[in-house]
């Protein structure tokens, strides 16, 4: 999870400008990253993919489903309550979805993402007896967490960073607008460049881009036509 903290007032100082080049913004993002969302940044960059439970999982795959879409600041309000009306992945996948969604429609009226997470929670009771076959051939990179329920070509690489594959970066609205406005094919050669300056995988890269990038917004780049 990638929480996105109400911060108010006061950061107006570590707003990066766009125009002045992909490694200052980077610079003044990283300051930003570091003094709002250490934590964050810590925790996201030490998972590993090895040691990934089913509950770690399933947690963020929960995250990552709800998040879709919609502000993480505002997922992140609510999340608890969600977590705590899914419960378990083995206890849910047992029941029928009427008997969930009942706890889960007060929580997030979102039917068709509360369905995709009852399908992944009997997904991973019926297809795995070995946690780390499942691992191996279900989530060892974003091509095959793209086939999970509600996980696309964009999401997978959302789901991916967050499971501890780094190397890989998340084509975000805001990040695709800042590739494009800095003359770059996409965002995989934007955070490559930025890498060959700051030492950290590609999905921290993503990440600390996003956290500034979402924070002081990216709509000043904004091309016509462009989401």
């Amino acid at each position: 999870m990638e929480i996105h903290k109400n911060l108010g007032s006061g950061t107006e100082k570590y707003r990066p400008n766009l125009d002045d080049g992909p490694s200052s913004y980077f610079q003044k993002a990283e300051i930003f990253a570091k003094e709002f969302y250490s934590e964050e940044l810590t925790r996201i960059s030490s998972t590993k993919f090895e040691s990934v439970s089913p509950d770690f999982f399933f947690r963020e795959y929960i995250w990552v489903v709800h998040a879709t879409g919609f502000s993480a600041k505002a997922v992140g309000k609510f999340f608890d309550k969600l977590l705590n009306a899914y419960g378990s992945y083995a206890i849910l996948a047992n029941e029928d979805f009427s008997t969930a969604w009942s706890r889960i429609q007060p929580v997030c009226n979102n039917k068709l993402k509360a369905s995709s997470i009852h399908k992944m929670a009997k997904l991973m009771t019926s297809e795995f007896s070995d946690w780390g076959t499942f691992k191996s051939t279900r989530l060892i990179s974003p091509q095959t967490l793209a086939q999970l329920p509600h996980v696309g070509p964009v999401t997978c690489f959302h789901l991916a960073r967050n499971i501890g594959i780094l190397d890989c970066v998340k084509p975000d609205l805001h990040l695709v607008r800042m590739a494009e406005h800095w003359g770059f094919k996409d965002c995989d050669e934007m955070c490559l460049s930025i890498q060959k300056e700051y030492d950290y995988p590609l999905g921290i890269i993503d990440l600390i881009l996003w956290y500034s990038a979402s924070t002081f917004g990216t709509l000043e780049i904004k091309k016509d036509g462009q989401r």
